[in-house]
């Protein structure tokens, strides 16, 4: 027999992740066409914001970290004990499954939304702690810096709670402008699989809920042409 509190537990999660999801679309105007929220958008803003590293090295967020880059973009903070250390322990997993092709072909981005906290040298420790590996970079920099950021990327909101949308990934492919957004405690190899169409559009699978408000413009031309594209199944790293 099904445990009533299980089930309205799942419920509450289901509803949580789409308002999660739908401020997301939004924020953004995204059209959605495939399993997670995919976009197709010249129109995608990145701020080219100053940043430092764990490393404590200068970049630029546009220049340095997503121009011409596959990548994937989360929030978090070093004190924080619910959801972070639970999400970066996840990525750790997708990083591992993509073996020798992360750092070369796919790259993760932590930014910390507690910069007058974690300092280069905190975030140092933290990656430090979870053996991460070259190709993945935690950041810091000024609250108004990052504030944009998640502005740009729809996962702010002006309430003083840091825990907000931390447990968003978002992800995409900056030459091929597709970007799309997943629960960042999505199954690791479901994150790898949903990166991959992302790195690959001509292989990507036609989706089963492919927009019906999905307009005239060139770009969302494109995504109607993607919806419509032959079945093929990227090759997954096991995990």
């Amino acid at each position: 027999m099904l445990n009533p509190r299980r089930i309205a537990l799942v419920l509450l999660g289901a509803i949580t992740w789409g308002v999660l999801f739908a401020g997301w679309s939004r924020s953004l105007a995204l059209a959605e066409v495939t399993d997670a929220k995919t976009v197709q958008s010249a129109d995608v803003p990145f701020p080219n914001v100053p940043l430092r590293t764990h490393e404590n090295k200068p970049v630029r967020f546009y220049d340095d970290l997503i121009k011409g880059k596959v990548v994937l973009i989360n929030f978090m903070f070093t004190s924080c004990t619910s959801i972070c250390p639970r999400t970066t322990a996840n990525l750790v997993k997708v990083e591992e499954a993509f073996a020798e092709r992360f750092g070369r072909d796919v790259f993760i981005v932590s930014v910390t939304v507690d910069p007058a906290t974690d300092t280069p040298e905190v975030l140092k420790k933290y990656a430090a702690s979870y053996h991460t590996k070259p190709g993945w970079l935690f950041v810091t920099g000024t609250q108004e810096g990052i504030d944009l950021i998640r502005r740009k990327l729809g996962v702010f909101r002006d309430d003083g709670d840091k825990t907000q949308h931390t447990g968003i990934l978002v992800y995409g492919n900056e030459p091929g402008n597709i970007w799309a957004a997943t629960p960042a405690l999505l199954a690791p190899r479901s994150i790898v699989k949903s990166v991959l169409r992302v790195m690959d559009p001509e292989k990507r699978s036609p989706s089963r809920t492919c927009s019906s408000r999905i307009g005239n413009s060139r770009a969302e031309s494109r995504i109607r042409q993607r919806c419509t594209a032959p079945d093929v199944r990227p090759t997954l790293t096991s995990t």
